[in-house]
């Protein structure tokens, strides 16, 4: 999956870059990231990360469509790219986790619930047995 979002958001930054040209050069491959960890887990999110960074570099910070050797700018926004995906992705993980244990919570209080409810009808009718026999 981390291939297919890779390829979406490149293809969207790649349509848009005559117009964007250096601007927002993260902008989409954040966004699918933050998506993919959303929906698939940090470990798919990680690979989409890493797998960005080199069409970054090539495509998108100029000088466009060459490898060359990076300046300050250009690893402060691949630093900025990478810790803020990467916490995002995090965040989105444990968010993620906290909602599942929310909900096995919730289905086990439910199925305690409904053994509590099932126990009280037996002690009932158990007792209205007992109440029965004894005016009989």
């Amino acid at each position: 999956m981390a291939f297919v979002g890779v390829t979406i958001a490149f293809s969207l930054r790649f349509a848009l870059h005559p117009v964007l040209e250096g601007s927002l050069p993260l902008f989409f491959f954040q966004i699918n990231t933050i998506l993919i960890a959303f929906f698939f887990g940090i470990g798919p999110a990680l690979m989409t990360m890493f797998l960005s960074g080199p069409l970054l570099v090539y495509f998108f910070l100029a000088p466009f469509n060459q490898f060359t050797v990076l300046d300050q700018r250009d690893i402060t926004t691949l630093f900025v790219y990478l810790s803020y995906t990467l916490v995002t992705g995090i965040l989105v993980e444990l968010l993620r986790r906290e909602q599942y244990n929310a909900q096995m919570a919730m289905l086990v209080s439910d199925t305690r619930f409904k053994l509590m409810l099932e126990g009280d009808h037996k002690i009932r009718s158990l007792l209205r047995s007992a109440s029965g026999q004894k005016s009989a």
